[in-house]
């Protein structure tokens, strides 16, 4: 699924997107289960909380964005659960890390239309921080994401300075100091993309996205990988990690 160009460009840059790597076919269906799942079990909040707002919107915006966040879609429909072991989406995160692949986690990020919330800039590493690199999120698009739809927005090679401190509490979801990290004066690039596209980046990478301003939603659905002989930061060795094994197999070490 993937050339050397684009393996050197997620090594350098730390992303790269894929087109195409769900056919419309498989994409119709995704969506129209999506919607049922938005529309069933779905809940639009206001998104991330915190200090960070105050910087990233005008003050009649701040408390006004929307969004649908919402986990382990998988576990509402079957379709979503074959996503996991998808065989082009697999292929592209093993020429990443290698043939032995374990999935992590599966979380919708959808955006309404007019208002849909931004996202500040941080890296992924503080929501599931594991003990090395290897861990890749690959985001699944079912819409077309313009940039005036809130596209995800990278700064590329910040994945090489490992995991920075980011601003954390039970008052805001992490992110990084906006005093330092923001996007008037860090340089960040525009990732649009397709319905069907997959942007793959390492949780390394400093990212955010802005409002959705345009009349459709903007979803997308983050599917996060790891090579298998990583732990969660903190976890007791002694105990089984067993999350799914998607690409080849877990290695017994005694």
């Amino acid at each position: 699924m993937l050339t050397e160009k684009q393996v050197e460009a997620y090594k350098r840059d730390g992303h790269v997107k894929v087109e195409g790597v769900f056919t419309p076919e498989e994409i119709e269906e995704l969506k129209s289960e999506m919607i049922r799942i938005i529309e069933e079990w779905g809940e639009e909040t206001i998104g991330w909380h915190g200090p960070w707002r105050d910087r990233y919107l005008p003050e009649d915006e701040r408390q006004n964005t929307r969004a649908v966040l919402l986990h382990r879609p998988h576990n509402y429909s079957s379709a979503w659960g074959r996503v996991l072991f998808h065989q082009r989406l697999i292929a592209c995160v093993q020429a990443l890390i290698g043939p032995n692949v374990q999935w992590h986690h599966t979380c919708l990020h959808a955006k309404p239309p007019e208002l849909g919330t931004p996202f500040p800039m941080h890296q992924d590493y503080p929501f599931y921080p594991h003990d090395g690199p290897d861990f890749v999120d690959c985001l699944v698009h079912l819409d077309d994401t313009p940039l005036e739809s809130g596209c995800l927005r990278v700064v590329p090679g910040s994945h090489k300075h490992g995991p920075l401190e980011h601003i954390t509490g039970s008052h805001t979801s992490p992110h990084l100091p906006p005093e330092k990290y923001h996007p008037d004066w860090v340089d960040s690039v525009a990732v649009p993309a397709k319905s069907g596209d997959v942007i793959f980046f390492s949780y390394y990478t400093i990212h955010w996205s802005d409002v959705n301003r345009t009349h459709e939603w903007r979803k997308s659905v983050r599917f996060g990988y790891h090579a298998p002989d990583m732990r969660p930061v903190g976890s007791d060795p002694s105990q089984p990690y067993e999350n799914i094994i998607t690409g080849g197999f877990k290695e017994h070490k005694a």
